[in-house]
């Protein structure tokens, strides 16, 4: 393994945890769906609950990060991971082998709350690996222009594994067998168990190669004595006085928003209220991440000749600005209109992730090593209630006639944004 770099054992890392983990969050809802034919709940509250519980357990949960060496956070985040994908995975299997699909049934709740538990597990095992990671460990080995260079090669990971695993995912779930109909899942499953080792020998590899990285000031605080929710209340006014909350909080706005082309609402719209073809959307969906693969490319470069801090300015402006002008297009209503709708929502992509890659850095320099567990696991729970709104307007308004509200409201969240950012950079500007 020394054979390779650190940044590539790094990469290799992170190609291995999100591509299982972008094929296990593909296949869970289909699975469910072809069990349970027509049962879109299922896989809405499913998805819903998990969202809830991570707003609510991982901040604390992250905390544990801040009092831990990197690989014992390591081997925290891969064990919940592999936990979570054990427990999912027996809970569709035992959907799969009964035959009582009775929703009120006392069966079918208990299998459904150990699904729920199991997507709760794997989604703070993911974030905690996330952060351990990405917002630690990686602004630990670089700095500088080589940071920005690395994170746009980590989002470029990002990027594949969004586009290949579902394809493959999609290729596995069509295997069946007469006695296991859901015997694709199960390879996805094993997918993602035994990814789980090599990405744990790269991580042990790393720090025996780099004993500084392993080790870190660990911090110590006194035991509280305060409830569960206390602390939380506390630890929220916390997050919000770090140096760096307002550009967090920008991020997490830029959530509450339909205008993706990997979008669940967008992508129903898409085909029932404009009644594109299958193939027409799935193209759109692809060019959104090849959009998001140009930004990756040119961030190091603007970074370069600009600071990080206007850098991300800029690419938050492009993005407002497009999204703008594409909800003008919209209103429109005609071929015309819709054309140029999809094609400046691609182009707001760059924005968008040249944005996400800025306030990647602006955290990863601008948080404290003895807090970056706890803090940003608060900036994830932001970016998840951002995400419980957007279906919530979705909930509150379900009609192709009022998607409009949501793409207004969308455009609105995006400059609100751009405000906040803009209050924050001024005010960098103004203490330099």
């Amino acid at each position: 393994m020394k054979t390779f770099s650190l940044s590539s054992r790094m990469l290799l890392g992170r190609f291995l945890t999100r591509s299982g983990d972008q094929a296990w969050d593909f296949a869970v809802p289909l699975v469910l769906l072809q069990l349970l034919p027509g049962e879109l709940r299922i896989a809405a509250l499913y998805y819903l609950l998990i969202r809830i519980a991570t707003v609510f357990f991982l901040p604390n949960l992250t905390k544990k990060i801040d009092h831990v060496d990197r690989l014992r956070a390591a081997q925290i985040g891969i064990f919940l991971q592999l936990i979570g994908v054990a427990i999912g995975f027996a809970s569709v299997l035992a959907i799969a082998l009964t035959s009582n699909h009775n929703f009120q049934s006392p069966e079918f709740i208990s299998i459904f709350i150990f699904l729920v538990i199991s997507g709760v597990i794997s989604q703070l095992g993911s974030t905690f690996m996330d952060i351990s990671i990405a917002n630690d460990l990686v602004p630990s080995s670089f700095e500088g222009e080589s940071l920005s260079k690395f994170n746009s090669r980590l989002r470029q990971v990002d990027l594949f594994t969004e586009v290949a695993s579902p394809v493959a995912a999609g290729a596995l779930l069509l295997l069946t067998s007469l006695h296991l109909p859901v015997l694709g899942f199960c390879l996805i499953a094993l997918w993602n168990v035994v990814s789980f080792f090599p990405e744990y020998s790269i991580l042990k590899s790393i720090f025996n190669e780099r004993p500084d990285l392993k080790n870190k000031p660990i911090r110590i605080d006194s035991v509280s004595q305060k409830g569960i929710f206390s602390q939380i209340k506390n630890g929220w006014s916390s997050f919000f006085r770090e140096p760096v909350a307002l550009v967090v909080l920008a991020y997490a706005l830029l959530w509450f928003s339909v205008l993706s082309p990997h979008g669940v609402l967008l992508t129903a719209y898409l085909k029932d209220g404009w009644n594109l073809p299958e193939l027409t959307i799935g193209v759109f969906r692809g060019l959104g991440a090849v959009f998001g693969l140009l930004a990756t490319v040119l961030f190091p470069i603007v970074v370069k000749k600009l600071s990080i801090n206007r850098a991300s300015f800029l690419f938050l402006t492009f993005q407002a600005v497009t999204l703008i002008f594409a909800y003008v297009l919209f209103l429109s209503a005609d071929s015309f209109g819709q054309i140029g709708f999809l094609a400046l929502i691609l182009l707001s992509r760059i924005g968008l992730y040249g944005f996400s890659l800025g306030e990647m850095q602006i955290r990863q320099t601008g948080i404290l090593p003895g807090v970056r567990g706890e803090v940003n696991g608060f900036a994830n729970a932001l970016t998840a209630l951002a995400t419980i709104g957007l279906f919530a307007a979705g909930v509150a308004l379900p009609s192709t006639e009022q998607f409009k509200y949501l793409v207004l409201s969308s455009v609105g969240f995006v400059i609100i944004a751009l405000v906040v950012y803009g209050l924050w950079y001024r005010r960098q500007v103004s203490s330099n």
